[in-house]
């Protein structure tokens, strides 16, 4: 049995059959190895608030600009442009997070119609900042609960079983949209600062 075994390792036919099989073994562990590390790179990317009960909807291009072109978000580019605010949604330098009120929840809101009239519009460039995230929202930003927005104050997030609430209240409506200098959160009625109160 010895010199079976011996006469077999030894011959030029299984060293032939060996360098073929570590040739194979090389190419899949090269070929492999950087879809897999490709693919936890995506799995661990910047949460989305949305993003816990659906994957984002992705644009190429910048905030301002997917807003433009989208009809739900008709009433909240207006008041962008009335605002002055448009071209700082355009900044590639630096990536937001906006809370894009649609079409609707600015109807819902009776704070609405008041906002948009032009000679409110420091008050309106308030709230919209108040949507507005300096930067991509975090797992860790979730964890603490709360996160600053450009205007100033604090908003609170909430992760539910219904999905992700801000300040308590009021629903993000899945899905998100990455743009190519931040994320666009739709929401179902307008953020008002804390100490915003009554007309």
């Amino acid at each position: 049995m010895s010199k079976f075994y011996s006469k077999f390792y030894n011959s030029q036919g299984w060293r032939d059959r060996a360098a073929v099989l570590a040739g194979i073994f090389v190419l899949c562990t090269v070929s492999i190895f950087p879809v897999l590390a490709q693919s936890n790179r995506d799995s661990q990317g910047t949460f989305q608030p949305s993003s816990v009960l659906d994957s984002p909807e992705r644009s190429g291009g910048d905030i301002a600009d997917t807003l433009a072109k989208r009809s739900e978000f008709k009433t909240l580019v207006s008041a962008l442009d009335l605002a002055g605010l448009t071209d700082t949604l355009k900044q590639p330098d630096r990536p937001l997070t906006i809370f894009a009120p649609t079409n609707q929840a600015f109807q819902k809101n009776p704070v609405s119609a008041q906002l948009l009239q032009p000679q409110n519009k420091e008050k309106l460039a308030r709230v919209l900042k108040y949507h507005t995230i300096a930067s991509l929202v975090t797992p860790e930003d979730v964890d603490r609960g709360t996160i600053k927005t450009v205007e100033g104050s604090t908003v609170k997030i909430s992760v539910t079983p219904e999905g992700v609430v801000i300040n308590d209240k009021i629903k993000t409506v899945k899905p998100s949209i990455e743009a190519s200098n931040g994320v666009i959160v739709r929401i179902d009625n307008l953020l008002l600062p804390p100490d915003f109160g009554n007309w």
